[in-house]
């Protein structure tokens, strides 16, 4: 077996660090392309670095990429209802989806914003401990103790407690039925004090 000569063995360095370079810029057009989708699409709702203001549309910043793919992924196959989203999902592709997700979820999220202090406590109590009477798990055991999910469980740290509220209800009534089955449980053995609570908790988590 002819050994590698000093050439062949320069032109094989040189090949591999092509193919780094063309992969950084691809990486760096995704992620371009990215942010302009984000800015021309769904900033109207979500914010250009998915900082929402609007109290009924989520904040995306910092978002589970795991989980953010997943829901796009349902909109735009209509597994995932919302009269808002269907033709907005329509304008993107495929391959867009999995850069926008993960262009959300390096995006620095807002402060929470502290919610009613009178539900706070009870709020707090039941996402960490849950509700043994009525078999309702703490929220931690998949959405983390701070808040910032994992992987195809979404961060609900900072979260609008209109949009968490309306998720619990579409939850509870069947109208959602993509992602996690355990929510549907969930938010049918909560009452709307409890949920109310919960939402406001979450509201206030940094």
């Amino acid at each position: 077996m002819t050994p590698f000569n000093i050439k062949t063995i320069a032109a094989m360095i040189g090949f591999a660090s092509g193919i780094v370079l063309i992969d950084a810029a691809q990486a760096a057009d995704d992620a371009a392309k990215a942010a302009t989708t984000a800015t021309e699409v769904c900033a109207g709702c979500h914010g250009a670095d998915g900082n929402s203001i609007a109290p009924n549309f989520p904040k995306l910043a910092g978002q589970q990429k795991v989980y953010l793919l997943r829901e796009l992924k349902d909109y735009k196959s209509g597994k995932r209802v919302s009269e808002i989203m269907a033709p907005l999902m329509a304008t993107l592709s495929d391959d867009d989806l999995p850069h926008l997700a993960a262009y959300y979820a390096k995006q620095k999220p807002a402060p929470g914003v502290a919610g009613d202090a009178k539900l706070l406590t009870v709020g707090k109590n039941l996402y960490l401990k849950g509700n043994s009477k009525t078999d309702v798990p703490s929220c931690d055991s998949c959405h983390e103790e701070d808040g910032n999910g994992s992987g195809k469980f979404p961060r609900v740290a900072g979260q609008h407690v209109d949009y968490t509220l309306d998720q619990f209800r579409l939850y509870a009534t069947g109208k959602r039925t993509n992602g996690a089955r355990v929510m549907q449980a969930v938010a049918e053995r909560m009452s709307e004090e409890e949920t109310r609570a919960v939402a406001e908790f979450m509201a206030s988590m940094p």
